[in-house]
This record gives structure tokens, C-alpha cells and sequence, in this order.
């Protein structure tokens, strides 16, 4: 596993927080996005003494807390080059003419924004985290375990959600929790686009997929599953909305 080297705190100007920070300092940095309380968010999951990866850690609210509550954290973000990070296709838009351009233009526009804001955090926390920058499917073919996997508000996001849920569950140990997840109420085994699909304003909102298919995907897995609810505000431009969504926790049955 490649860990990245630790680099120098950045600019605050040169960071995007995905989520709002509180640092021992007593600074605050508002996000896109601010948590109403780390327990709920991963549903009570007591994680001392634990390994933990934090999958699209993006500015690092889950990796740092999980420090915080006892656990050892590695977290892991996006490749630009990643495959799977794909748009709701639109002809005319700049993702469907040339999506190598585009993934290019993003990463140097956001995601280095982002990443920055994790290394940002990592020096106001003294942290002793680690974070790697690779593909989903790097998790498919790795060796390493961790106890607890950890997925916060990142399944929309993604065209192919079952394999990449299958690539977390390989590397985890004990169990695998999907924070601020969608999960239809249904027993019923479906999976739905989570928009329209009628706006190139919202590319980044693939599948919402049901309990029952959930339950389905798990058990296939070796886990079982239980929903608790997690809460979180958009600090949106039109205003903060509050936004309730079930945490997944699944539970390790079968040795990997």
C-alpha cells in the first residue's frame, strides 16, 4: 500500500472543505457539508482499539473523528484518473465530448482543492492518520484488512455502486458501515436513478438502491445488515438544508 508522503500545511486559500472542520484551536472552517455529530453519523459503531479506512475521505471529518474515538485511520481518496468516477452522460457537455479532459480539468479545479483541505486538517489535528490516492479498484486486488471500512455519503456517486461495495467488503475485517447512504424502504430487490437524470447540473447522482437489494448484496458478501439514521446540513447557496438518510452497517458473518 502506497501511503503518501506527509506534505506541508497549504494555503487555506488554495483548499475546498467538502465538510465542515472544528479544530482544537477553536478554529471553524465551514464545508459544503456539516455533520450534526460523528456518533450518529456512523451509527454508534464503537471504534476503539479499531483499524479503520475512511473511503473518500475528501477533507477528512470521518478519518479525523475516528482518531479522535480510539481508532488507528488510513484514509483513501480519488484517482483522478479513476474509472469509475463517471458523469451522468449529457451530450454537449464537456464529460460526454472528452471525459479525459474533463476528469483532468476537475482534478486540478477540485479535487487537489480537497485534497489539500485533508493535509490542512492533518496538521490542526497533529494527526498521526495516514491516506493513500488510488482507484476503487485497487481495494480488489489488495492484501491489507482493516477492522472497520467506512464510506461516508460517497454510493450516489458512483455508476458502478455494487462493485465498488464488493471492493470495501473485501478489505473489511469486521465490518463495513456506508454513512449518510440512500436505502429505499422496501423489501423489494431495486435500484433506481437517485435525479431526474434531466440536468447536466447534477452529473454526480447515479443509483439509489432499496433495502431489500441491500440486504440482497450483503448476505452475498457474508454480512449482516442493520439501518440506523444519520443527519447532516447542505450548506447550500439557496440556503441549509437539513438532510436526514439511513448509515448502513454491515457486519461481518463469514471469515474472509
Amino acid at each position: 500500500m502506497e501511503i503518501e508522503k506527509p506534505r506541508p500545511i497549504p494555503f487555506r486559500e488554495n483548499c475546498y472543505f467538502y465538510h465542515t472542520m472544528s479544530y482544537p484551536d477553536g478554529e471553524t472552517i465551514p464545508g459544503s457539508w456539516t455533520m450534526s455529530g460523528f456518533d450518529q453519523y456512523i451509527g454508534g459503531y464503537d471504534l476503539r482499539g479499531k483499524t479503520v479506512l475512511d473511503v473518500g475521505t475528501a477533507s477528512g471529518y470521518i478519518a479525523f473523528n475516528a482518531e479522535r474515538a480510539g481508532a488507528t485511520v488510513t484514509g483513501m481518496d480519488l484517482d483522478p484518473a479513476a474509472s469509475e468516477f463517471r458523469c451522468v452522460p449529457f451530450a454537449g457537455t464537456e464529460y460526454f465530448k472528452n471525459p479525459d479532459a474533463w476528469r483532468k480539468s476537475f482534478n486540478e479545479t477540485n479535487i487537489v482543492k480537497v485534497k489539500n483541505s485533508w493535509w490542512y486538517s492533518w496538521h490542526k489535528f497533529h494527526s498521526n492518520a495516514t491516506v493513500i490516492y488510488q482507484p476503487i479498484g485497487y481495494l480488489s486486488a489488495s492484501d491489507e484488512m482493516f477492522d472497520v471500512v467506512i464510506a461516508g455519503a460517497l454510493i450516489m456517486h458512483l455508476s458502478d455502486p455494487v462493485s465498488a461495495v464488493a471492493a470495501f467488503a473485501k478489505v473489511a475485517r469486521e465490518s463495513l458501515i456506508l454513512s449518510m447512504t440512500h436505502a429505499e424502504d422496501t423489501d423489494e430487490m431495486l435500484m433506481r436513478p437517485l435525479t431526474a437524470w434531466n440536468d447536466p447540473a447534477f452529473w454526480h447522482g447515479w443509483w439509489g438502491i432499496s433495502r431489500g437489494l441491500w440486504r440482497r448484496i450483503f448476505a452475498n458478501l457474508g454480512f449482516d445488515v442493520e439501518f440506523a439514521s444519520s443527519q447532516a446540513q447542505h450548506n447550500a447557496a439557496e440556503g441549509p438544508q437539513v438532510v436526514t438518510m439511513p448509515t448502513i452497517i454491515a457486519r461481518r458473518r463469514v471469515l474472509p
